[in-house]
């Protein structure tokens, strides 16, 4: 096995966090299938929520819809953090991915000095070669057992210092993604980044467990890019066209059509 790389060294960051609960622990790996995977298998063996797992690269890194997530070794933040939120009712589950959204935003802009937006419901999007881009994605799964949250596990993937140049899923990368450094015009520190996003995740989770969900919420939809705008949305199944009118506190995306017929889309990916 290789060194990794030296720029994320976890005992330098874990003794510089003064986080409550989130990156308590920091585990690192190499190279694994997916750092999701790694922290729902602690789930179940009863490790502690503010677990944070890190790796260099994934070999089955995964999005939303089944799609592939793909960064190039050393370049990028790819983490899981697992997270314990009993109290938080299971029809409230995505306002996790809320939280990891906001966060997400603040520490990029925080470390980079750029403005961040969210594409709905979980992409990170950067302005960069004149238009904006993802940069990030962000994959939440969740436990339920007896209508309670038993675990839920926030997987985050950020192109940091390098642009994905493959296509995936039939898309070009290089057509649609960017990375931090290129929306900041310099090279990014991966460690900067991952204490500024720690530090925000246990901000906003804190807040979260206050229940003060109608302040996270209304942070989430501020970010949102194309609310009042056209949009085409991917679905399961098919396509959706329609202006993104709005999206409720559960997360629902208000999309109404050409006929004027509002549609409430709960799973699917706003394309630009």
């Amino acid at each position: 096995m290789s060194p990794l790389p030296e720029d994320l060294d976890l005992i330098t960051i874990q003794r510089r966090l003064n986080t409550r609960i989130i990156g308590t622990i920091l585990m690192r790996y190499e190279r694994v299938a997916s750092t999701n995977d790694i922290a729902k298998e602690r789930a179940r063996s009863g490790y502690p929520e503010g677990l944070t797992v890190l790796a260099e690269e994934q070999v089955a890194g995964r999005g939303r819809l089944g799609r592939s997530w793909v960064s190039s070794y050393g370049d990028a933040l790819l983490l899981s953090v697992l997270l314990r939120p009993v109290w938080l009712p299971p029809g409230e589950a995505f306002s996790l991915t809320m939280m990891a959204g906001v966060a997400l935003c603040e520490a990029v802009e925080q470390v980079a000095s750029v403005r961040a937006q969210l594409k709905w419901p979980n992409d990170l999007l950067l302005f960069a070669d004149g238009e904006w881009r993802k940069s990030a994605g962000i994959l939440t799964e969740v436990s339920v057992a007896d209508d309670t949250i038993e675990w839920a596990v926030v997987g985050i993937g950020v192109n940091v210092n390098q642009t994905p140049a493959s296509a995936v899923n039939g898309r070009n990368l290089q057509q649609t993604a960017t990375c931090v450094s290129a929306a900041a015009g310099r090279q990014i520190s991966r460690s900067a980044l991952l204490e500024a996003l720690l530090a925000a995740l246990d901000e906003r989770y804190a807040q979260l467990q206050s229940g003060e969900r109608g302040l996270l919420f209304a942070d989430w939809r501020a970010r949102l890019a194309r609310l009042g705008e056209p949009v085409t949305v991917t679905l399961p199944g098919g396509e959706l066209r329609g202006i993104a009118e709005d999206v409720a506190p559960d997360g629902t995306l208000l999309l109404r059509d050409a006929a004027g017929v509002l549609h409430m889309v709960h799973t699917g990916d706003v394309g630009f």
